[in-house]
């Protein structure tokens, strides 16, 4: 190679690779991440569960079909309404629908049917048809769940209702076996899972469930009206959510749920 030609090989390897350092090649962005608090609800939601439970697992595919990520920070419920309300994080997962939450919230699309029962001790006297039935119970009920809103509703028309909260499920069935409460409000895949994990078979025998649901309700993802996206975030995730019942994938997942595939 001539001396001339070098030079002029050089020059141009010189300023390729200036273009290189100045421009560098463009590398993908990633997505962006909605944050969502959670909680302590196991099968369906849980930091100790596959998935994060199937609601979080429902809601995390859902928003990955529109493109969006989900960063779940998993706290008390008290604390995580709270905190997504005030606009510290974007939203919450996931909730049943009352007005009062709707001044602070958009709503989803319904996520997950949410099945609640009465759950009560062997030899209690008890038949649960409408809400007169509930008078003079001593009921349990976790602090700040939409059971707890149903029976102050109860209250301001007129009901007897007396009831206590905790916060977890396990305190109020021990509450229950212990004779302080009669009743128990609890979600079925809740009580169940936390039955055979935490009581004797004994103790088991002494908790009966009654047949006719408490309520059945719809889960929603709560968006805080508290943000700047609150309209685009609630959108993708209804998006998100048609596509997978379109595919049938949502299917897929109720399926594998049942299986134990959360387990």
């Amino acid at each position: 190679m001539g001396t001339d030609r070098l030079v002029r090989f050089y020059c141009v390897v010189t300023s390729l690779a200036l273009i290189a350092f100045v421009f560098p090649t463009p590398v993908s962005a990633s997505k962006p991440t909605i944050r969502l608090t959670n909680g302590e609800f196991a099968p369906l939601m849980s930091a100790r569960v596959k998935h994060g439970g199937l609601v979080s697992h429902i809601v995390t595919e859902a928003l990955a079909n529109s493109g969006y990520e989900v960063e779940y920070g998993f706290f008390p419920w008290k604390r995580a309404f709270v905190m997504a309300k005030n606009g510290r994080w974007d939203g919450s997962v996931a909730w049943g629908y009352t007005a009062e939450r709707a001044n602070d919230f958009a709503y989803s699309d319904p996520i997950y049917p949410e099945r609640i029962y009465l759950y009560y001790r062997q030899h209690f006297v008890f038949d649960w048809q409408d809400d007169t039935d509930l008078q003079g119970v001593k009921l349990g009920v976790n602090r700040g769940y939409l059971d707890e809103y149903m029976l102050q509703q109860m209250q301001k028309r007129g009901l007897d209702i007396n009831y206590q909260t905790t916060t977890t499920e396990l305190q109020n069935f021990r509450a229950l076996l212990g004779g302080r409460v009669d009743v128990v409000i609890s979600n079925g895949l809740v009580a169940e899972r936390l039955l055979k994990e935490h009581l004797t078979p004994q103790e088991q025998d002494k908790i009966l469930q009654h047949p006719r649901p408490f309520r059945v309700t719809p889960l929603h993802v709560l968006i805080s009206k508290n943000i700047d996206h609150t309209d685009e975030y609630t959108s993708a995730i209804n998006r998100g959510l048609q596509m997978l019942h379109n595919s049938g994938r949502y299917d897929e997942l109720i399926a594998d749920f049942n299986s134990g595939a959360y387990d």
